[in-house]
């Protein structure tokens, strides 16, 4: 592998939405908001699923590099459940190498929800769950050393925590 991107695994789940619906749940148009599980859930429980695709700032630069033909891998934290799976396939669809284990634990695979109004401007709710858990003890170390290049991001926790991610090499 070439280049290794290594970022927060964040299913995305694309619906369509009118202003009305942003209007009642208080939603700014055209904004990201990092939301929690249950605000998650409770904005999910009123729409319907459009599509889902892997998504996260590395890992979209990833697949874009795929798509140019590039040797290209990925690391990012998801769950061993429905979104995780699909976050894999996605990803592997594209022919990116994606190189996680994963594990089934507490927290869900994150997810974005892309609220696509009618003029198709988009307002994201983000809960980033079990992406932004990411640690060294994630990450196979070969797997950096084997790269040429290696493109890192990340949002870690939410209101004001902070996670340090380090690798030794």
């Amino acid at each position: 592998m070439k280049i290794l991107g290594i970022g927060n695994a964040i299913v995305d789940v694309i619906c369509k939405v009118d202003e009305e619906f942003l209007f009642k749940n208080s939603l700014t148009k055209s904004t990201m908001k990092l939301v929690d599980e249950k605000e998650f859930k409770q904005l999910l429980s009123n729409l319907n699923i459009e599509k889902t695709i892997a998504g996260g700032s590395v890992a979209n630069s990833i697949v874009g590099l795929a798509q140019l033909k590039n040797e290209v891998s990925f690391i990012g934290k998801v769950n061993d459940d429905k979104l995780g799976n699909e976050y894999e396939k996605s990803l592997t669809n594209e022919k990116v190498k994606y190189c996680y284990n994963k594990k089934t634990e507490d927290t869900p695979t994150g997810s974005c929800l892309i609220l696509v109004t009618p003029d198709s401007e988009r307002t994201m709710c983000t809960f980033l769950g079990i992406a932004g858990k990411i640690s060294h003890n994630d990450i196979n170390e070969d797997f950096i050393k084997r790269s040429e290049l290696v493109f890192l991001e990340g949002i870690c926790g939410m209101k004001g925590s902070q996670r340090k991610l380090s690798i030794k090499l």
